[in-house]
C-alpha cells in the first residue's frame, strides 16, 4: 500500500459521524457558525440548507442561551441609529449589539421575537430580520397605520411563521376626542411567510373589541388583551388568542380581579411563562406610593373556535406568586426565565413624564432580589424581548 493511500485512510477514519458533529456545532455561537461555512462545501450545506441542523441549533439556543434584547428608545425625539444591546444569560452581562444600523433604519420598532428572527416596524412598513445573520427582508403590506395591532408567530403545525394585522377603526364624529370607548376592531390580515401572501379572515368575533396590548406569542399562538365597553362602571377584558395554523380566534376571560378603594389604578401585562400565556396584575397603591402584583399563568386554554359571538371562555388560571407591595412604584414589563423584568420609577415630578428617572431591573420572586441591569438609565428607555440566536432563513417575501 502507498504512503498517500495510507494517509488517506487515516483520514477517513478520523472523520466524526455526522450526529457528533451535529451535537458540538449546535453548540457554538450563529457569529461562529457564519464563518465556518468556509471551512468546506459539506459545512456550507450542513449550516445553510439543512433544516434538522437549523432546528437543533434553535432548539439548544432557545433552552440553554435565552438572551434578554433590549432595544433602546431615546427620550427626545431624535433619528437616532437603531440600537439594541443584549443581556447574558448567566452573569447579567451587557453585550452591545450595534451592527445592525447599517441595515435597519433609524425608525425601526421590534413588535416581537420568535425563534430569532424579530418583526420590525419602520412607520407604515414591516420587515423580518435576523440578527445573528444579519438576514432581514420587506414584507409587503399598504396603509399601515397607527391604529394598526401587529403580531408575529410560528405554527409547527403550518411549519409556517405569519404575521397577523389587526386594523382599528374610529366610531366618532371628526371633531369629537378619539377615545377607547371609540375605537373598535374593523378587519384582521394574516400574511405567510411560506406564501408570501396575505389575507383577510373572519374577524366577526373581535368587532366589538378594542386591543389595548402589544402582542405576545407562545408556539402555535398570539394574544393581545382587549376590552368592551360596557353599560356598568367597569369594561368587559378579554385575552384574544389566535390560532396561527388554523387562522381562527378565540377569546378568553381573564384572570380574577381584586376590586378595592386601597389601589384605584391598575395595569394588566402579558407575558410568557414556561412557554404559556401568563399575565401580571399590577396594582397602585394610594396616590402612586407603592405597588404590588400577581402573576397568573393559563393552564389550559379550551376555546370555543366555532362561537362567533363576543364572548369569553373559561381558562384555567392558576396564580403563580403575589409580590409586594414596593416601597417605589415597580412595573412588571416581561418574564425573562425565572425573573421578572421591571421598570423602577425612582423620581420625578407628577406629570413631567421626562423628569422622572427610571431603570431596569430583574426582580427574582423567590429571593425576593431586586437587581439592576446595565442599562444606561437617563438617556433611553428599554423594551425587553426574550431572544434565542438561530440560523432560521428569512425568506424572499417580495419575490413570492
Amino acid at each position: 500500500m502507498q504512503r498517500s493511500e495510507m494517509v488517506e485512510g487515516k483520514r477517513e477514519k478520523e472523520v466524526l459521524p455526522l450526529d457528533v458533529v451535529i451535537n458540538i456545532l449546535k453548540r457554538v455561537p450563529v457569529k461562529s457558525l457564519m464563518r465556518f461555512k468556509c471551512v468546506s462545501k459539506e459545512w456550507l450545506k450542513l449550516l445553510e440548507r439543512n433544516p434538522f441542523f437549523t432546528k437543533q441549533q434553535l432548539e439548544y439556543s432557545t433552552g440553554n442561551n435565552a438572551l434578554l434584547l433590549l432595544q433602546r428608545v431615546h427620550r427626545q425625539p431624535q433619528p437616532d441609529p437603531f440600537s439594541t444591546c443584549l443581556i447574558g444569560p448567566h452573569h447579567h452581562h451587557l453585550i452591545d449589539e450595534s451592527h445592525l444600523s447599517d441595515i435597519v433604519s433609524p425608525a425601526a420598532k421590534i413588535l416581537a421575537s420568535c425563534n430569532g428572527l424579530l418583526c420590525l416596524r419602520h412607520t407604515t412598513a414591516l420587515s423580518i430580520l435576523n440578527p445573528a445573520t444579519r438576514q432581514i427582508r420587506q414584507v409587503p403590506i399598504e396603509n399601515l397605520s397607527a391604529f394598526n395591532y401587529v403580531g408575529f408567530g410560528f405554527s409547527p403545525l403550518a411549519d409556517d411563521y405569519k404575521i397577523v394585522r389587526i386594523s382599528m377603526c374610529i366610531f366618532a364624529p371628526d371633531n369629537q376626542v378619539v377615545v377607547l370607548d371609540n375605537v373598535r376592531v374593523e378587519r384582521v390580515e394574516v400574511y405567510s411567510l411560506a406564501s408570501g401572501f396575505w389575507k383577510e379572515i373572519d374577524a366577526a368575533k373581535l368587532q366589538p373589541l378594542c386591543i389595548v396590548s402589544s402582542s405576545v406569542a407562545i408556539t402555535g399562538s398570539i394574544f393581545w388583551l382587549a376590552t368592551k365597553t360596557s353599560d356598568s362602571d367597569t369594561d368587559s377584558e378579554f385575552v384574544v388568542s389566535f390560532d396561527i395554523g388554523r387562522d381562527l380566534f378565540t377569546l378568553v376571560n381573564g384572570p380574577p380581579f381584586q376590586h378595592s378603594s386601597s389601589h384605584p389604578y391598575s395595569n394588566n401585562v402579558l407575558a410568557v411563562h414556561n412557554d404559556k400565556l401568563a399575565m401580571f396584575r399590577h396594582y397602585i397603591v394610594g396616590a402612586f406610593e407603592s405597588c404590588w402584583f400577581d402573576l397568573w399563568v393559563l393552564e389550559d386554554l379550551h376555546g370555543d373556535y366555532n362561537n362567533n359571538t363576543c364572548d369569553g371562555v373559561g381558562g384555567s388560571w392558576v396564580k403563580m406568586y403575589s409580590v409586594g407591595p414596593f416601597s417605589r412604584i415597580v412595573y412588571p414589563l416581561s418574564l425573562w426565565g425565572d425573573e421578572i423584568v421591571c421598570r423602577e420609577e425612582l423620581s420625578g415630578q407628577e406629570n413631567d413624564f421626562r423628569g422622572v428617572e427610571t431603570l431596569l431591573a430583574l426582580f427574582n420572586p423567590l429571593t425576593k432580589e431586586l437587581k439592576n441591569l446595565p442599562a444606561h438609565r437617563d438617556e433611553f428607555f428599554y423594551v425587553p424581548f426574550t431572544y434565542s440566536q438561530s440560523l432560521v432563513p428569512v425568506p424572499n417575501l417580495l419575490q413570492h
